[in-house]
């Protein structure tokens, strides 16, 4: 007998496999991370082609065969069309969804990310402020280092060791150095004192390379390569 499964989830990434087959990786509400299999999506005219491109936020109902994951159904919920149409909001959008493509391991749950990922999306869908959409990514990025069970100490000096991950007062090998405005932002979102920082007169250029030092922060410590200047135009790599 089968078992069917309903949940939600976000579409992060897609493959296409032979002429018509797909392989859909969705971040799900109540299972985490699977992988689907979807046979003949690409030749299908039906609507719910669309429900299973990439940020579209889905309905899924699905079952276990051997080993793979497959769909019978699904439903668009939300396409994210207003993000899709702001090139630069769009960019942060699937810059969040590569951050979970390389962190997220399958089938692990992830309730709490999963809704501040939905929370983070929706954000974006509306907001025209740089800044505090800038503000935004650098909060995720730091609830993803607590998530994996990694912790940021305020330490002394401007140089963050990324072996021991605090700030030290000498330049070490795999620092990173940060002005006394750039580590004030790090100590406000390590103290979750967001409203402050968007509240305060903080420069983007500065927000940015505290985007860049978590970025950093996480490559090494699970040798991944995260890039948001893939997405983003104008983000050069330090």
């Amino acid at each position: 007998m089968i078992n069917f499964i309903t949940d939600e989830g976000i579409v992060i990434n897609k493959t296409d496999f032979g002429e018509a087959d797909r392989y859909v990786t969705v971040f799900t509400k109540n299972f985490g991370k699977i992988i689907f299999f979807i046979k003949g999506i690409r030749k299908s005219k039906k609507r719910e082609v669309s429900a299973v491109d990439t940020l579209t936020y889905s309905s899924f109902t699905f079952y276990k065969k051997k080993e793979s994951y497959m769909i019978s159904n699904l439903q668009s919920l939300d396409s994210y069309f207003e993000l899709k149409g702001d090139l630069d909001n769009l960019g942060l959008g699937l810059y969040i969804l590569s951050i979970l493509n390389t962190i997220l391991v399958e089938n692990n749950r992830k309730k709490n990310l999963f809704k501040i990922t939905v929370k983070s999306l929706d954000y974006l869908k509306t907001s025209k402020d740089i800044k505090n959409n800038y503000i935004l990514i650098a909060y995720y990025l730091h609830y993803i280092i607590k998530d994996e069970g990694l912790k940021i100490e305020k330490g002394e000096g401007l140089n963050f060791s990324f072996r021991n991950s605090t700030f030290v007062k000498i330049n070490e090998d795999f620092s990173f150095k940060v002005s006394l405005e750039q580590k004030e932002i790090v100590v406000k979102i390590l103290e979750g004192k967001v409203k402050e920082l968007i509240k305060g007169k903080y420069l983007i250029k500065d927000i940015m390379r505290v985007i860049s030092l978590f970025e950093k922060y996480l490559n090494f410590q699970f040798g991944i390569e995260l890039r948001m200047k893939n997405y983003i135009m104008g983000v050069e790599n330090d």
